[in-house]
């Protein structure tokens, strides 16, 4: 299944003076330096890490090398057409996967010893939750208050995602926890004014009034720490409201993006939700352990949410599982990469068609990190230049977009 129209160009880190180019001679260097201060890797592995910087942007990149790995076959079939190009003739999607897969080759993921399964961004992702503390508890109780609220149901739920939107912005591979530039967690939301296209009506419109029975709500994860939160504050939300019997979170297989969330950042998610100083929180913890021990609340990881590829390419088993939902949420940057290809539609494209290919009706919360638009009104990206020429990528500006 592909998009009703001609697929336009990829982004390429060899794009000059672009966010991909950008994002491979600066950008991912520093996140590997970071997260090789932030862990006591053992020699090998720091030998391995330094190699694979040494390799950026010119040495031609080879296979994954990763015996017995579990996602081994699926690196040999779908990255096979970049092989042997330099890192910056890569695509910027293909480059940014490749870097993130390679750094769990360097530090022995999946190997035994010391470093198998280690989270080398543990300590960002902790970090950044702890730091979220006053904020999730403002956020829990703006729950409570939409629970027990008199205002229709419509309002409390479009508040609900438009808050959820924001929330995106705390995103640890952009702002890393205690950085000088880090993002208060308690100013995350932005004004209606900083929202370039805004289908949260006919989204609402569609989940309240018209969403078809059985009630089966899935969200494409994107960050652990204060946006797993408001993701979890939202399905409990709609589980509370009568508007899903079950919601499905779409996990990463492995650490990747430095915080995008795992099946393990959710657990350790809702202890920290069970252990917090806050009564409201500490019961909202109780009953998100509730939600996933009765299957409520359904954690699923395939390794396909961490492939190279767009998500035309998503496996029939997926496929499968996202078609029988009455909704998709996809939230963040990444997966709004994925879900047009991170290519170089017109600004003004449909977003219905670009994502004519989806297998269900969607719904995608992003706050802008990267080039790729569309959706947007004619003459509005002469605007946007206009007054903020960082506009794509400074992550100050939302995009809440809908389809049937």
């Amino acid at each position: 299944m592909l998009p009703a129209l001609p697929l336009p160009p990829a982004y390429l880190c060899s794009d000059p003076g672009s966010f991909a180019e950008h994002t491979l001679l600066i950008r991912l260097p520093e996140i590997a330096r970071r997260m090789i201060a932030e862990n006591q890797f053992p020699e090998p592995v720091l030998q391995r890490l330094h190699a694979l910087l040494a390799e950026i942007p010119d040495v031609p990149v080879r296979a994954i090398d990763d015996p017995s790995a579990p996602d081994l076959a699926l690196w040999e079939k779908n990255f096979q057409p970049w092989l042997g190009k330099p890192w910056h003739e890569l695509s910027f999607l293909a480059a940014e996967k490749y870097f993130y897969r390679r750094i769990l080759q360097a530090t022995g993921y999946y190997q035994p010893g010391e470093t198998n399964l280690l989270d080398p961004y543990q300590r960002q992702k902790d970090l950044g939750l702890e730091v979220s503390r006053t904020a999730v508890m403002n956020l829990v109780h703006q729950v409570e208050a939409w629970k027990t609220s008199h205002q229709p149901l419509s309002i409390r739920v479009a508040q609900a995602v438009e808050s959820n939107l924001w929330g995106n912005r705390a995103d640890l591979s952009i702002l890393p926890a205690g950085g000088e530039q880090a993002l208060s967690n308690e100013h995350l939301h932005q004004a209606d004014g900083f929202l370039l296209v805004n289908d949260l009506g006919a989204a609402v419109e569609y989940f309240v009034e018209s969403m078809p029975s059985p009630q089966a709500i899935h969200i494409l994860a994107d960050n652990a720490g204060y946006e797993l939160v408001s993701d979890l504050a939202l399905a409990d939300l709609f589980l509370g409201s009568g508007l899903a019997r079950q919601v499905t979170f779409h996990l990463k297989a492995h650490p990747t993006f430095v915080s995008d969330a795992l099946i393990k950042d959710v657990s350790d998610t809702i202890i920290f939700l069970e252990t917090h100083t806050d009564l409201a929180v500490r019961e909202f913890g109780r009953r998100l352990a509730n939600h996933q021990r009765v299957g409520r609340i359904v954690l699923r990881s395939y390794f396909f949410w961490n492939a190279p590829l767009a998500f035309w390419h998503m496996p029939e088993h997926v496929r499968k599982e996202l078609g029988n939902a009455a909704l998709v949420i996809s939230k963040g940057d990444a997966n709004y990469r994925r879900l047009t290809g991170d290519r170089r539609w017109p600004e003004d494209t449909s977003f219905s068609q670009v994502t004519s290919y989806f297998p269900a009706p969607l719904l995608a919360l992003r706050v802008a990190k990267s080039d790729v638009m569309v959706g947007l009104q004619p003459g509005q990206v002469g605007q946007m230049d206009a007054r903020e020429p960082k506009w794509r990528t400074n992550g100050r500006w939302g995009m809440i977009q809908f389809k049937l």
